[in-house]
């Protein structure tokens, strides 16, 4: 074995040019698949960190309250791993401030980074004892006569309205009083990242609930995380029923699951609910993409074994005549993968892992500032021991082919070997070589096809590289095409949403109107209700089709409540002329809507919405919806909600039907009700419907299309009318421009990682045209001396070998064709507006020019460089040559 050994040390040395491309190959492999691991792990844990903030790490809550003396049935469970409390928000009464009240939501400890998310402290620290408190900032920026540290005595109690108790999130209502019940004193120890707007008149704080001391009686609100998460779904209905929640009519518990971050972990609802993928789809997606990749460096390093192989099939055939068994002949072929991949692999490792650390900072740098998304490389030794892994299969499984080949080699045929580059056997007739480029031209394109076995993983490996660096680019053009019509396509450039409860001033209409370059505006109110329904009553066509199907319950605008559908209805209230405009789409008279009591309005009754990509995965039909008619009255309810018991509805009444959706630059999801009012009506409505929800119902939005040469003016004159009638916290405006900004840093990146995945496929494909080339013309210098012999002048060689390059960097450009035109038909099938007729006028054609004649050259280069080498050869010494 220590011969063995050595032997594979010395041929790695002699053999340099083919020892380099494979160790490039093998760090380049090696880095791609940790970069992929590093990426993908550091996504999901950003999935991770992004539910938890919005959510909390909790798996289950219960949304009934559960009483102090029942708690001890959850406490308790041995297969419960913690449990969260939150008791009863407390209104505490302000004096000589901004707003009236600090609503106080006392917490347990470890609620804090589970149900509360730690980044929102902003200043001081958390409370850590009863009568601590942590405050919205807000409470100092509006106050600054108060800081973190100072004590306050302030009255304890209730919002009242009418002898009724006003639910903590309710804003600020006309009439309402307090009921003072005693007095508390708190401290403030810290201020929180928490916005409200003015309507709401309470400052948002969060308390200190001491677990270890005996709970005062009350209702608590209760979320608790288990210690095997793959039961949560069989557990919690369990914890339910032995704490005593009530039962909802479908017999259930109200229980809300952490969904998000239980698919995150792969525990899938077993009622169907949630998203399609989870991490199952997830980890596929990951493993199919370093799949991939270990494929294509399979096949390029499969290809440099081949050819080292070839060029000691003499010296292992004498090995094993003297007594080398064919084990220790595999054995010395494994040997070199060995020593190459121990010194690629920790380099390609720490490659990858320093470029996508490097990769993901520059990403966040220029998103920062446009989106929730905060990737952090988290160093894990998991993903490091699976890329080893990972790598070490993809060697072994290259070097093990020739490996075999040559363990099975008879000792005669190995020490007999004549290349296979050798004369073909057979050659074919080309005329229209012959005709076009001469006698060198049709020996060039002979020993192509004489030695297509030679090269063909490296004409594979040159396809893919060209497949996938063009595909990569054409993905790129595709998707920002289709970015760019998106944006182009809206209907309005400009949108200034403000949360105010009354209507908004009259005087700030006016002048927002008058900004100069408005060509088209709409202002409306929105907000979301529910429906119950039977479903017999469905339009004929719907029934045609099947109607509800069970994949369309539990997802976007449809649920089932006992055995009848409940229906996501969402009503608009659109200014007068914007009502008008819309009315007529729709072929009915605006003037039967004028009377707001009426509550009467137009119907978008079709099954579809307007995603198609949803459209496509639901598989809805595009038909009639509901079997109603004008002059039908439809029970509207209010959607249900915590700490809101006392649900209200209204009555609308049909005034038209139709299938045209509002254009409002908004997305319609399938199965669900949209109704259109005039702004009248829609006041009415929720004028009668729960007070405590006046910010959800009456928020505003404002749109407007204003050319893209005058939007930033008319966006900077908005902000100046409305920070002149609102305060900052209640409005917002976005336009076209901030828009594309967010795009084009996005684009940025995404190309970034784009051209850096292309360049690294670039050098290897590139380096194993190299090595292939000039291992094939070596082991056919016999036949180019005879030619030599024979006549061949150095002029005539050098157009052999050039043709030879050119046909050979053709022959991958002419594969890759049909691909890239089914990976680029795939894309635009999935491309919302993109067709081939805009990817043709905008594709990457620098890229094409560029990148195809550059293979071509470096190919003719690889001949070029091989061809002087063997010109300057003896004929003698290549004729004769017989080197181990």
């Amino acid at each position: 074995m220590k011969i063995i050994r050595e032997y594979a040390l010395s041929h790695l040395i002699e053999n340099r040019r083919n020892s380099v491309f494979i160790f490039i190959a093998i760090l380049v492999a090696s880095s791609l698949i940790c970069a992929l691991g590093v990426y993908s792990h550091t996504e999901w844990l950003n999935k991770i960190d992004m539910t938890i903030a919005s959510r909390g790490s909790w798996q289950g809550r219960f949304e009934e309250p559960i009483p102090q003396e029942r708690l001890k049935y959850i406490q308790k469970n041995p297969q419960v791993k913690e449990v969260y409390l939150q008791s009863h928000a407390q209104t505490l009464k302000l004096s000589g401030a901004s707003r009236s009240y600090i609503s106080i939501t006392p917490l347990s400890p470890n609620s804090w980074g589970t149900t509360i998310d730690l980044k929102l402290l902003l200043e001081g620290r958390l409370p850590a004892k009863s009568g601590e408190i942590v405050v919205s900032k807000l409470f100092f920026s509006e106050n600054p006569q108060y800081k973190i540290g100072d004590t306050l005595l302030l009255p304890m109690g209730e919002r009242v309205l009418e002898g009724n108790t006003i639910a903590v999130d309710s804003p600020r209502l006309e009439g309402e009083t307090f009921l003072a019940t005693g007095e508390l004193t708190v401290t403030i120890t810290g201020s929180l990242n928490v916005k409200g707007v003015s309507s709401y008149p309470c400052y948002d704080s969060y308390g200190f609930m001491d677990t270890q001391l005996l709970l005062p009686e009350g209702q608590y609100t209760v979320s608790a995380s288990l210690k095997n998460i793959r039961k949560a779904y069989e557990v919690f209905p369990l914890l339910a029923t032995n704490s005593g929640v009530n039962l909802n009519d479908e017999g259930q518990s109200v229980i809300t699951y952490n969904t998000s971050l239980l698919e995150l972990y792969g525990v899938r609802d077993p009622r169907g609910y949630g998203s399609n993928t989870g991490l199952s789809g997830y980890l596929l997606s990951v493993f199919l993409s370093i799949g991939l990749v270990m494929l294509l460096f399979i096949i390029l390093i499969y290809n440099a074994f081949t050819v080292t192989a070839e060029s000691q099939i003499k010296q292992l055939g004498i090995l094993k005549s003297v007594g080398a068994t064919p084990k220790q002949i595999r054995y010395c072929v494994l040997m070199e993968a060995f020593i190459l991949a121990s010194l690629a692999i920790p380099l390609g490792i720490t490659l990858g892992y320093t470029s996508m650390l490097i990769l993901i900072k520059f990403v966040m740098s220029q998103l920062k500032d446009n989106t929730d998304m905060h990737l952090q490389v988290v160093f894990s030794w998991e993903i490091i021991l699976i890329s080893i892994l990972a790598s070490v299969i993809t060697v072994l499984l290259s070097a093990w082919g020739p490996a075999i080949k040559l363990g099975k080699l008879l000792p005669i045929e190995a020490v007999r070997n004549t290349p296979a580059a050798a004369t073909p056997k057979k050659t074919r007739d080309h005329r229209w070589i012959r005709k076009w480029f001469g006698f060198e031209g049709e020996l060039a394109i002979n020993a192509l096809y004489a030695n297509k076995k030679a090269y063909r993983t490296t004409i594979i490996s040159l396809t893919l590289c060209i497949t996938l660096f063009l595909g990569f680019q054409s993905f790129s053009a595709i998707w920002i095409m289709d970015q760019k019509q998106m944006l182009a396509g809206r209907t309005y450039t400009l949108t200034i949403s403000a949360d105010i409860l009354k209507d908004p001033d009259p005087l700030m209409l006016k002048e927002l109107s008058g900004i100069p370059g408005i060509q088209k505006q709409v202002m409306y109110r929105d907000s979301y209700y529910s429906l119950l329904w039977d479903e017999e009553r469905l339009s004929p066509d719907f029934r045609a089709v099947g109607g509800y199907k069970n994949h369309y319950f539990g997802r976007y605008n449809l649920e089932r409540e006992g055995v009848r559908p409940r229906i996501f209805v969402e009503l608009k209230g659109l200014d007068a002329a914007s009502f008008a405009e819309y009315a007529k789409k729709a072929g009915a008279d605006p003037a039967q809507f004028k009377i707001p009591a009426e509550h009467k309005g137009i119907v978008v009754n079709y099954t579809s919405g307007n995603i198609n990509s949803i459209i496509d995965k639901l598989q809805a039909p595009l038909t009639e919806y509901l079997d109603i008619a004008v002059g039908d009255s439809l029970a509207v309810e209010e959607r249900a909600q915590i700490d809101i018991h006392n649900l209200k509805g209204y009555t609308l009444k049909v005034g038209a039907l139709t299938q045209q959706y509002p254009e409002l630059d908004q997305y319609y999801y399938p199965f669900g009700l949209i109704v259109m009012v005039p702004m009248e009506t829609y006041e009415n409505i929720v004028l009668n419907l729960n007070p405590e929800r006046g910010l959800d119902y009456q928020r505003i939005t404002y749109k407007m299309y204003i050319p893209r040469e005058n939007l930033a003016e008319a966006q900077d004159k908005a902000n100046t009318i409305l920070s002149q009638y609102l305060l900052k916290e209640d409005w917002n405006t976005r336009s076209l421009i901030d828009q594309e900004s967010y795009y084009n840093k996005l684009m940025r990146s995404v190309a970034m990682l784009i051209n850096g995945f292309s360049i690294f496929l670039g050098i290897v494909g590139i380096t194993g045209a190299f090595t292939a080339v000039s291992g094939n013309l070596m082991a056919r210098r016999r036949q180019f001396a005879v030619l030599r012999s024979s006549g061949l002048s150095p002029k005539g060689m050098n157009r052999i070998l050039l043709l030879e390059g050119v046909f050979f960097g053709c022959i991958p450009l002419l594969l890759s064709v049909p691909l890239l035109i089914g990976g680029c038909s795939i894309m635009l099938q999935n491309a919302s507006s993109v067709t081939w007729e805009t990817l043709i006028s905008n594709a990457p054609w620098g890229y094409v020019v560029f990148f195809l004649p550059f293979i071509v050259s470096c190919v003719g280069l690889a001949y070029w460089i091989t061809g002087t080498r063997i010109k300057r050869e003896s004929i003698i010494e290549a004729i004769r040559d017989e080197k181990l």
